[in-house]
């Protein structure tokens, strides 16, 4: 049961901040075995009783076309730029989409589900994800938030379908067929199926049938002629381009800290390192990956089971093992019947075998995936769209006495008869084939792949670049200018070429509905809503030449069927000074009141006398992300930023984005700021929405103190699991995790997290902190909420996901800031129980029992962004206890929160304005 308690689906529906949800029905999500097994049990009665179902336990199929490929037309394929360079999206991904279905282009970094979500953009329907450059978490950090969206929105697309079909059998009609499950596949290079499979800790069994293609070799390095399509279905057909660059094996392998360059190359995105050697068999991961992390069904086994090679059948999947890892078996004549091999159970046979539980059993979670290396290739793509038949031409099939049943059959590329009885042939009555267009996404992430890249063969195999019309240039910092780059610019000039870069992007709002929100926030309250850091302008000087334009979202060409460039929907930059000009006057009116309140003088000294015993009161609490769940168009997921002057910086959860969040409210010479004074990172449980973000942030922290020749360690405060996925993921990308200690957990995942680490387990590292308590709590296996306690004697609690805990009012009696999750309000406590969250009567009643000093409520679920006033909810006390409500961006100081609460009835009538 507790295994099954860390299964997490995204919310799959963005809502309005305007209103509640109309329907949850559509917002479902899966975090417990009962759910499951009930679902299961409802799927079969519907069959039973004519619902026309499919049981969790079988994947519903994608059904392909059994027309030859090109034979199936769309009306219209496009491809637009979904996102470009900023503080929200540090990368590059295209989105093509047809009438039938869409892909993705390009890298898919951390806060690309949430731009996706402020564009408009649709995830689920997506079919393929072909990822460009090199396979690290830096490039590719937001797939995992982007794919459990998509599961989740399968999921809930089944549910809709359902108890549609219930709705109609009710009525006495017959149900409707339902739609066939996609099958999702991701493209990538090396070390796909070893990142995806690392995130088996926290994600499993997800209703959404992954396939993943990790290309080792390319068809043209073994023959230069060959131009057969590396992929290709329906709509599409793609041609991988590789280029090879230098990296290193593993983090003890890297010349990185003890060259005499301070840090990354410029126009690199990888530090100085040794060359190194393969990567690994991918066959485990990506078996892992498939069967255990997305396999479209919400029942499958979670562990593999030892026998014999003379127990196998011919088409069980099989595994020896290798120190703690395995590889895929492969039999041979010569193996001993007696040979000890790890079966999969997916016959019958296996699956009465698992549950009898008289075989030893390998959990897969618990399992290391075999040794890796960093990527040395990156990915580029050539991309057509599939030639459409020509245009019918009625006049000449009815001038040869074809009848008007017929013509649909000439169409489709059948002969037919007509008057006399001739045949006619498709090639009589329609107009000449449109041959495909196309793009090419060229990706180079760094200086050590430009060779590479314009070596490759596919540049001047003409059958390849006819009918391209236009090249997406994918480049690493720097590489705008390389001289390779802007030759091949000028030597192809029949191409449209356009550059996304961050020197040729602006630092431009990613998210108009947050920043038009926080404009209204600083027009009422300026001292904890500070205006967010963008650019609009690009470092880069304008292209010199006609057929070179910058990347910008929203940059629009539709390919078929008629070649055409659409620039009205390239975005435009968010007006934020007529966003705060729409603040009304009853709005202004409260701030000013609450604006005299919190600087009067009979005020203040209530307000020092009360506080004058609690230490370091300049403390500042930065809200990062206060939504729940999946990031939003309004509220970014869980991550709280807690800044102890003359201390250090610390950071409660990190969700995806949690980087961008810092660097959009700070600008990049604050955020460095941050990173070279963040001593702690506290994971409190391994729920997506709480972590996927803490590379990437672990990443700067540690560029940063190469560059400043900062030796000094980060306190990493998680569970054994999350530790595990920490050193799984170092093997792809160096994040400095030699330079990480962990006060709370050993090296054995399975080991139990330390309740109380203090300065002896901190291993010499001065980090601020006096002691952090961990605290079980009730919302998935190994959730903890967590109490640091700082140098100054200062003590802050974070309650993580959970309901309201009496052990952890207790542990943290008399702490001078309460940070609590507040999922719902107080009209869905029956949901929040269901899922183990907390409502906002019940996160209050916390802070009163734990005597808290201040309170800030945050992780609100995504159905709210209005928050809801909690004056007079805490009774007595409530002066001394006072409570905030977090928002995205929000800095307040540990002794400014009743300043603060004055102007909560602004921000009250504010969002009702908003609402209404």
């Amino acid at each position: 049961m507790e295994a099954w308690g860390r299964w997490r689906c995204l919310s799959i529906t963005t809502l309005s901040f305007l209103k509640p949800a109309k329907s949850f029905a559509t917002q479902r999500s899966i975090q417990s075995a009962s759910e499951i097994r009930r679902r299961g049990r409802e799927l079969k009665r519907r069959r039973k009783t004519g619902v026309q179902a499919t049981s969790p336990s079988q994947p519903y199929q994608h059904k392909r076309s059994t027309k030859p490929p090109g034979e199936v037309n769309v009306m219209a394929s496009s491809v637009e730029i979904a996102t470009t360079p900023s503080a929200d999206t540090p990368h590059t991904c295209l989105f093509l989409r047809n009438d039938r279905t869409q892909y993705i282009f390009g890298r898919v970094g951390e806060g690309t589900q949430r731009a996706f979500t402020s564009r408009k953009l649709p995830i689920f329907g997506t079919s393929n994800v072909f990822l460009s450059g090199h396979v690290n978490w830096e490039q590719n950090g937001g797939l995992v938030g982007y794919l459990l969206t998509a599961a989740n929105s399968a999921m809930a697309s089944l549910d809709a379908e359902l108890e549609n079909n219930e709705r109609l059998i009710k009525k006495g009609k017959s149900p409707k067929p339902l739609s066939s499950q996609a099958l999702f596949k991701v493209h990538a290079a090396d070390n796909i199926s070893h990142i995806l499979a690392a995130s088996r800790r926290f994600i499993f069994r997800q209703p959404l049938l992954l396939k993943v293609h990790e290309y080792r070799q390319n068809a043209r390095d073994i023959d230069p002629a060959n131009i057969d399509p590396d992929y290709q279905d329906d709509y599409i057909k793609v041609w991988n381009v590789t280029s090879d660059g230098i990296q290193a094996t593993s983090p003890l392998k890297r010349s990185r800290e003890s060259s005499t360059e301070p840090g990354v190359q410029e126009g690199s995105s990888s530090p100085i390192l040794k060359a190194g050697r393969v990567p690994s068999d991918p066959a485990f991961a990506q078996f892992v990956t498939e069967n255990f992390v997305f396999n479209g069904v919400l029942e499958n086994s979670l562990c593999l089971l030892q026998t014999t090679r003379g127990e196998l059948g011919p088409d069980d999947v099989a595994f020896v093992k290798h120190e703690s890892s395995f590889s895929r078996y492969i039999p041979s004549d010569t193996d001993s019947q007696d040979m000890t091999v790890w079966v999969y159970p997916t016959t019958k046979e296996w699956k009465e075998k698992e549950k009898e539980g008289k075989l030893p059993t390998q959990y897969l979670e618990h399992v290391a995936l075999p040794k890796t290396s960093y990527s040395q290739t990156s990915m580029s793509y050539i991309v057509k769209t599939m030639d459409r038949r020509g245009k019918f031409n009625v006049a000449a099939a009815s001038s040869y006495g074809v009848e008007k049943m017929d013509y649909k059959r000439l169409i489709a590329g059948e002969s037919v008869q007509g008057k006399d009885g001739q045949t006619v042939t498709p090639e009589m009555v329609l107009g000449d084939t449109m041959p495909g267009k196309g793009f090419i996404v060229a990706d180079i992430p760094g200086r050590e792949f430009v060779d590479s890249f314009f070596r490759r063969p596919e540049w001047k195999d003409t059958r390849l670049m006819e009918n391209i019309f236009q090249i997406y240039w994918i480049l690493g910092s720097g590489l705008s200018t390389d001289p390779q780059v802007l030759k091949f610019i000028e030597d192809h000039p029949e191409f449209r070429h356009i550059i996304s870069s961050p020197e040729t992007c602006p630092n431009m709002i990613t998210h108009p509905g947050s920043a038009e929100l926080q404009m209204k926030l600083h027009r009422i309250d300026p001292d904890r809503f500070s205006i967010l850091d963008y650019n609009n302008r690009t470092q880069a000087t304008a292209p010199s030449s006609s057929t070179v334009t910058y990347g910008r979202t929203g940059h629009n060409v539709q390919l078929m069927p008629k070649l055409t460039v659409n620039e009205k929907n390239i975005s435009p930059f968010v007006d934020l000074a007529g966003a705060s000009a729409e603040v009304s006057a009853a709005v202004l009116q409260l701030a000013k009141q609450g604006k005299a309140k919190a600087s009067d003088p009979a005020f203040l000294a209530q307000v020092e006398g009360a506080e004058k015993d609690i230490p370091s009161r300049d403390t500042e609490i930065i809200c990062l992300g206060t939504g729940s769940s999946c990031p939003s168009k309004y509220r970014n997921v869980c991550g709280t930023l807690i800044r102890v002057p003359g201390i250090g910086s610390y950071l409660l959860d990190a969700g995806e984005g949690t980087n961008g969040q810092i660097r959009r409210l700070f600008g990049d010479e604050g955020a460095r700021e941050i990173m070279r004074d963040l001593k702690c990172i506290v994971v409190s449980h391994l729920h997506a929405d709480h972590h996927l973000g803490a590379v990437t942030v672990l990443k700067e922290w540690y560029n940063q103190a190469v560059r400043d020749g900062n030796k000094a360690n980060l306190a990493m405060v998680c569970n054994g699991p999350f530790r595990s996925f920490l050193e799984e993921v170092s093997l792809v990308e160096d994040f400095g995790l030699h330079r990480l200690f962990f006060p709370s957990c050993t090296a054995n995942p399975g080991a139990p997290d330390r309740p109380l680490a203090t300065e002896e387990h901190f291993q010499g590292n001065n980090c601020g902190l006096k002691a952090v308590k961990r605290i079980p709590v009730n919302h998935c296996r190994r959730s903890m909420a967590t109490e640091l306690e700082f140098s100054s004697g200062l003590r802050i609690a974070w309650s993580g996901d959970c309901r309201p805990s009496s052990d952890f009012a207790q542990a943290c009696r008399g702490t001078h800031l309460l940070i609590h999750e507040c999922t719902f309000d107080d009209d869905m406590k029956s949901h929040a129980s269901a899922k183990k969250h907390s409502s906002l009567s019940e996160a209050l009643g916390v802070a009163r029992q734990m005597e808290a000093r201040r309170t800030l409520l945050t992780h609100f679920s995504q159905r709210y962004v209005k928050a809801k006033s909690v004056s007079g909810r805490l009774g007595a006390g409530s002066e001394e206890q006072a409570v905030l409500m977090g928002h995205d961006f929000m800095r307040v100081k540990l002794g400014d929160f009743q300043k603060a609460a004055c102007y909560m009835p602004a921000i009250d009538r504010l969002m009702e304005d908003l609402a209404s």
